[in-house]
């Protein structure tokens, strides 16, 4: 009889140790989890059936809200995913190129240079856009290896278990539940209609002057910061030993006398890229060539809109099918259709910011249920550049 109470005892136990444990790992991912639109594209990426992308994009917002995947599948027919986060650091994307090659093994992996241009290296030890990436990447050696490499010993357990650093998020409902129901519906259809695609419905408007018409003939280069070259060349180094086939962009800005410096820093590291026998495009500097309008299709100095988005998508594409002549996969019926779908949420995004944006609202458009849930009002069908608006 004690041996069996001594067993039911141990099975209660069991079951409540259990039950403590998934509801702190539901209460981590759904409830007490700094969820945004980071999270949301990271863990769509981890949802991308393996093997299935043609192109992975690498990058901050600069290159997530520059690229649409689902343009490029419609009109040139290759599968893509922005695998991209806030300010990422320059640890951030050599870890994201590596989970690439973990998980994918695209025919090309595309890296958009900001975390290399900074004037210094603050920007890697920024405790919030380091958490927007790592905190959202599931377990794996190459998070383990960052965890152990750059994270100090104290914090080392916060990037296990966000809910000891997001503990406090409660207080911040109901406001957070949109975010939430977010997560569980990616979660529940098991798919990224946006591929990563992130945008704000605005115009630019700035009194500053616009040096984008003076970048075609800079040439001048500006050493990097060290900490952030030697981490660029880690990365260089570990495409080389691995064979994987990057290939290095910087997106088109709207550059002025203060931003100036980085175009500089960009033509040095295009040297560098080079010398390892890798391409980088600086379609900063040939943002009037790709019809780049600066008073229309940015949304601000940093990021354009669907309007610039749309144009450097086409432009980018070319440049990655016939000069770089990326090979493309054949998909599944299956596949076709899901991408269909993609395609259709994607030209319905571009018509929603278009409408908001002649209609004067401010409004970011991601892969949320209030952005989604609106889309149904739009128009799937396939837009042409010369249906843009002057």
């Amino acid at each position: 009889m004690k041996f069996q109470d001594h067993i039911k005892r141990t099975v209660k136990v069991a079951l409540f140790l259990l039950t403590v444990m998934v509801s702190c790992l539901v209460l981590q991912h759904y409830f007490l989890r700094n969820t945004d639109h980071n999270s949301l594209r990271i863990e769509g990426f981890y949802q991308e059936e393996r093997d299935s992308l043609d192109v992975v994009f690498i990058g901050a917002s600069d290159i997530y809200t520059s690229f649409m995947p689902g343009r490029a599948y419609e009109q040139y027919g290759f599968t893509s995913y922005n695998f991209a986060s806030e300010s990422i650091t320059s640890e951030g994307v050599k870890t994201a190129v590596k989970e690439v090659v973990r998980t994918q093994h695209p025919g090309m992996v595309v890296v958009e240079a900001n975390a290399f241009l900074y004037s210094d290296s603050d920007n890697d030890a920024n405790e919030a856009h380091i958490h927007k990436f790592f905190d959202n990447l599931p377990l794996s050696f190459n998070k383990l290896e960052y965890i152990q490499k750059y994270v100090p010993v104290d914090r080392k357990w916060e990037y296990f278990f966000p809910l000891i650093k997001y503990h406090s998020l409660w207080t911040e409902y109901p406001e957070r539940f949109y975010m939430m129901a977010s997560n569980l519906s990616l979660d529940v259809r098991g798919r990224n209609y946006l591929k990563g695609f992130r945008t704000t419905a605005q115009i630019i408007k700035t009194n500053k002057e616009c040096l984008n018409s003076k970048l075609s003939e800079e040439n001048g280069e500006m050493e990097l910061d060290p900490k952030l070259q030697a981490q660029l060349m880690e990365l260089l180094d570990y495409a080389k030993k691995h064979d994987v086939n990057l290939l290095f962009v910087r997106a088109p800005h709207y550059v002025t006398k203060e931003t100036y410096n980085r175009v500089k820093r960009s033509n040095k590291m295009a040297s560098l890229v080079n010398s390892y026998g890798f391409s980088y495009y600086s379609f900063e500097n040939d943002a009037e060539h790709i019809g780049i309008d600066p008073k229309r299709d940015f949304y601000n100095a940093d990021h354009m809109n669907v309007y610039g988005a749309l144009k450097f998508t086409d432009y980018l594409c070319e440049k990655i099918l016939y000069r770089e002549e990326l090979k493309v996969d054949p998909l599944s019926e299956e596949q076709r259709e899901n991408w269909n779908d993609v395609v259709k949420a994607t030209n319905r995004l571009y018509r929603y910011c278009d409408d908001l944006m002649t209609r004067g609202e401010v409004r970011g458009a991601q892969e949320d249920v209030v952005t989604l849930s609106l889309l149904d009002n739009y128009s799937s069908a396939p837009i042409e550049q010369k249906e843009q608006k002057k």
